[in-house]
């Protein structure tokens, strides 16, 4: 019997059959790779197992399957496994001027703290931090940065956080306690009376006067008496530190000078009497002087013999003196007597302000208060003939300071345009690493020059700066301060500062005036004890062209004892 070919009616599916084999009666149909089942027609889900061996996706397809990755991937030469495609290396320039990193799948452009990254233009863009109101009060932005800024007019200071304000507070106590008993000649620094008397008298009457007396001060007035500046009159003064008694009668001037040094500040009794046509003064009860006199303090004026009696200054300009002094005294004065006690009204009204009262007890020195500072005017050139003048110049600062509070200026040049060509000054935090540390610094504008771990707060320091159009030195006890600053930048630093110095500037102690509180690194006042030199020679605040009257030019109260 013949047998048909059972593969001529094509039994096996065509895609999926390799061949079609005869049985004699039946087929064999050989299936391709991917393909299964009696006629080859079944496919094959490779990815049903393992995903076909696939990293990430597997996608079946009619007869065989087909593997992809994911976006940032490529498929390795195995057709199975995924590769993540560094796109800094491929494209170079995909993040422009900013700095590229890969990242699984894909990558990111980056900047530096400060920064960032603008896509539009492929650059690090600056982060204006102060659009974002970080500081409490004073911001400047800085490229990469920003800066956090306080008034310390206003006594405050940055606190640990670089951003708020926190009171300035003292870390040393000064016994700054007033004895409403005594008298403070300093009060006013235009060197007026603090006191004005005016005495009536029926009868003729003779001035007696007498008090207690201390100060550290070389020079001032004690009190005027008579009638006006043509007429009689006496004047008490130290000049020197010994007492000195001008006075003017019948249009004659004279002036005498006599007795032990009374600047010493301890209290000692001062008399002046008129007795007998002559003037005697009294120190602790014994005559240093006695004069004659042709006349008498009280004048004779519209039926009443009058008299006029100033403490702490005179009526009159203090060049019109026959020997004109600076009547500016820092001096105390207690249990005094004029005419016979006839002055209830003076203790009442030094009762009442405290301004007017002295420390109850005081050493040698400036006092300043943490308010207001002292101007003077200071020729800094140095010249022996006029081609040097232009060039030469030098400013040798010493300061020996005993500071009742970690941050102050305590000594600043300032231009006309309220600039600060240079100062030295306590801070309590480093402005560029922005941590909280006891420093004194130099610095020209709002640059840091030089600068010095202290710790101020535990006893007197000597602080010196020297500085030229060459050179720019910092030293505390002895130790040098390091410069902050490259060569380069030191020399445009110099150069900046020669520019101001040649065109004048004004000298600031203990304080700044009204100058942008970004303009120099520090602006609060001193405040403690310090005696300062420039040139060697020793600042007499009574000399400034203008002084707080807080601050007292020779006497300054001790630390007070802890208990």
């Amino acid at each position: 019997m013949y047998l048909r070919d059972q593969c001529s009616s094509n039994p096996c599916h065509k895609l999926g059959t390799f061949e079609c084999n005869d049985l004699l009666g039946d087929f064999f149909c050989r299936c391709k790779k991917g393909w299964t089942g009696k006629t080859c027609s079944t496919d094959i889900n490779e990815c049903a197992d393992r995903k076909g061996g696939c990293s990430h996706y597997c996608v079946n397809k009619n007869g065989t399957y087909h593997c992809f990755c994911q976006s940032g991937y490529h498929l390795l030469a195995d057709n199975k496994t995924c590769a993540d495609i560094d796109e800094c290396k491929a494209s170079p320039n995909i993040c422009g001027t900013a700095k590229c990193r890969n990242m699984p799948s894909t990558y990111t452009c980056l900047c530096e703290d400060g920064f960032k990254y603008e896509e539009s233009t492929k650059s690090c863009q600056d982060i204006n931090e102060c659009d974002e109101k970080r500081c409490e009060q004073t911001c400047v932005n800085t490229p990469g940065s920003y800066s956090c800024h306080c008034d310390g007019r206003g006594g405050v200071k940055l606190s640990h956080d670089m951003s708020t304000c926190e009171d300035i507070i003292p870390c040393v106590p000064f016994a700054t306690e007033k004895s409403i008993k005594s008298l403070y000649l300093g009060r006013m620094f235009s060197g007026t009376p603090v006191i004005r008397l005016r005495f009536k008298r029926k009868q003729p009457t003779k001035l007696v006067a007498e008090f207690d007396f201390r100060t550290f001060d070389p020079e001032g007035v004690l009190f005027f008496a008579g009638g006006h500046q043509d007429s009689s009159w006496i004047v008490l003064a130290v000049r020197n530190g010994k007492l000195e008694l001008q006075l003017k009668y019948n249009g004659i001037g004279r002036v005498t000078s006599s007795g032990p040094i009374i600047n010493h500040g301890f209290w000692q009794t001062i008399s002046v009497e008129e007795l007998d046509r002559n003037l005697v003064l009294k120190v602790n009860k014994d005559a240093v002087m006695k004069i004659a006199v042709a006349g008498d303090l009280f004048i004779f004026d519209k039926g009443l013999y009058q008299l006029n009696l100033t403490v702490g200054g005179i009526p009159f300009k203090s060049s019109d003196l026959i020997q004109p002094m600076n009547p500016r005294m820092d001096g105390c004065m207690r249990s005094w007597n004029w005419l016979n006690g006839e002055d209830t009204s003076i203790q009442e009204t030094v009762q009442r302000t405290e301004k007017m009262q002295c420390f109850l007890v005081a050493g040698r020195g400036s006092y300043y208060p943490g308010r207001g500072y002292a101007l003077f005017f200071i020729d800094y050139m140095n010249f022996s003939n006029e081609e040097q003048y232009e060039s030469n110049w030098s400013v040798e600062v010493s300061a020996e300071i005993n500071p009742a509070t970690d941050t102050g200026v305590l000594f600043a040049l300032v231009s006309e345009d309220k600039e600060v060509p240079l100062s030295v000054a306590l801070v309590d935090y480093h402005s560029s690493v922005k941590v909280k540390r006891q420093f004194i610094i130099l610095s020209v504008k709002n640059t840091v020059v030089c600068r010095l771990e202290v710790n101020v707060c535990d006893k007197d320091h000597l602080v010196e700066i020297s500085a030229s159009k060459d050179h720019m030195q910092l030293s505390f006890d002895g130790t040098l301060g390091e410069v902050e600053l490259s060569e380069s930048a030191l020399q445009t630093i110099l150069s900046t500062l020669n520019d101001h110095i040649q065109q004048g500037v004004h000298t600031y102690i203990g304080g700044l005036p009204e100058v942008e509180v970004t303009h120099t690194p520090v602006t609060a006042f001193y405040h403690g004890c310090m005696n300062i030199k420039i040139k060697q020679e020793t600042l007499d605040l009574d000399e400034a062209v203008h002084k707080h009257n807080d601050i007292t030019s020779h006497s300054c109260p001790p630390i007070k004892s802890v208990k």
